[in-house]
């Protein structure tokens, strides 16, 4: 009798030490950090400092800022959403699905040169109507393609270049990085923080009346995780010195 009372004791004691371990697990999910492709290496860097500091896990999915509000827009699973331009966060908010924001960072536009580029001259942005001069200009849909579309417009560019001569639109900034890193292209327009990031010197760089005020923001998502996505934001707040090696500047 006593042997059966033990056996029944043990699986019961089996049975809550596992349901302790189901319920802990489904308590530590990763954050889900959606970001802009350009953010890259600065945001693992934080993410990285966050996890050692506070244990809690982020995985982070980047691209281009407009394509990831779109899929959070259409209900995917995310916690936090750093995108390179405030536009989306606002649109977010005026749908209701954030539940606090924050203006972090901001950049600017500029040229860049290949080294084929650097052989024909390219010195400012209207050499860029030369003969033969290939330039990567990314996606309007990607908030860097929209800026730098404006810059293209303010500056009377777009229709003194080309058809030809814009050779590709690239879906995100670092695309444009490598294209002018391998000499794919003569030219293209990057943000100062991605420039620095490839080591690509700046030959031109644009102000924001002529390319839009360019503003990095945090939104929280609602229904996420809220709370620990809160200690993430409030962590990359008190941890910008990272972005600023590579050319951001505080939003002030």
């Amino acid at each position: 009798m006593n042997y059966k009372i033990g056996i029944t004791a043990c699986l019961v004691i089996g049975i809550t030490f596992l349901c302790g371990c189901t319920s802990t697990t489904e308590e530590v999910q990763p954050l889900l950090v959606y970001a802009g492709a350009g953010l890259k290496v600065p945001l693992d860097v934080n993410i990285a400092g966050f996890t050692q500091e506070t244990g809690i896990q982020v995985i982070p999915n980047y691209g281009p800022s407009g394509g990831l509000y779109a899929q959070i827009n259409e209900g995917q699973p995310a916690d936090v959403f750093f995108s390179a331009d405030w536009k989306f966060i606002e649109k977010l908010e005026d749908d209701g699905k954030l539940t606090d924001s924050i203006k972090l960072l901001e950049d600017n536009i500029v040229l860049v040169r290949s080294k084929t580029g650097e052989e024909k001259g390219i010195e400012k942005i209207q050499d860029l109507v030369k003969p033969d001069i290939s330039i990567a200009v990314a996606d309007p849909g990607a908030p860097i393609g929209q800026y730098s579309q404006n810059v293209l417009d303010s500056t009377g560019m777009t229709e003194a270049l080309s058809q030809g001569a814009i050779k590709a639109r690239p879906s995100t900034v670092n695309q444009v990085a490598l294209m002018v890193e391998k000499d794919e292209v003569d030219a293209g327009f990057l943000y100062s923080s991605t420039a620095s990031l490839y080591n690509l010197t700046p030959v031109q760089r644009f102000d924001t009346t002529q390319s839009g005020e360019i503003v990095f923001g945090i939104g929280i998502i609602k229904g996420g995780d809220e709370k620990r996505a809160k200690e993430f934001t409030d962590y990359l707040d008190k941890h910008t010195d990272e972005y600023m090696k590579y050319g951001w500047t505080r939003y002030a």
